[in-house]
């Protein structure tokens, strides 16, 4: 009779013991699958705001093409600098989308980084284009 109540505390014992070791580590496949929604989500991210960057630049551009035609030489010539540096910062976009694109678990950490840097370089590169078209025209 003690050999039964001892074989059935140690079991209760170790039912309990094995529910806490089970509830303080989840699966290592949970953890995974929440780093590839992370990962998935920022990539989403990146890309559509790389995207608006991208159209923006183009809208920019489109201005640039409308006011060529009546513009004087001079700044036919500043415009066409400007649209230069433009297509130059859109190829830059393109680039960085297809890193975005092709980035693994393993160099998402750096291509993040350098897409934040790029982002951030190219957005100030436009916001300052912008406002150059906008000055040659309030002269």
């Amino acid at each position: 009779m003690k050999n039964s109540i001892s074989i059935f505390l140690l079991m209760i014992m170790m039912s309990v013991l094995l529910a806490f070791a089970i509830s303080c580590n989840p699966p290592k496949e949970d953890k995974l699958a929440q780093v590839k929604r992370d990962i998935q989500t920022e990539r989403e991210n990146m890309r559509k705001e790389l995207n608006d960057l991208r159209e923006n630049i183009n809208t920019q551009i489109e201005k640039i093409d409308q006011r060529l035609e009546n513009a004087s030489d001079e700044v036919k010539e500043k415009l066409q600098d400007v649209r230069k540096e433009l297509e130059a910062d859109r190829n830059e976009v393109d680039k960085t989308l297809d890193e975005v694109k092709d980035a693994t678990e393993e160099t998402w950490d750096d291509i993040k980084k350098g897409t934040e840097k790029t982002f951030a370089k190219v957005k100030n590169k436009v916001k300052s284009a912008s406002e150059s078209i906008a000055a040659l025209f309030d002269k």
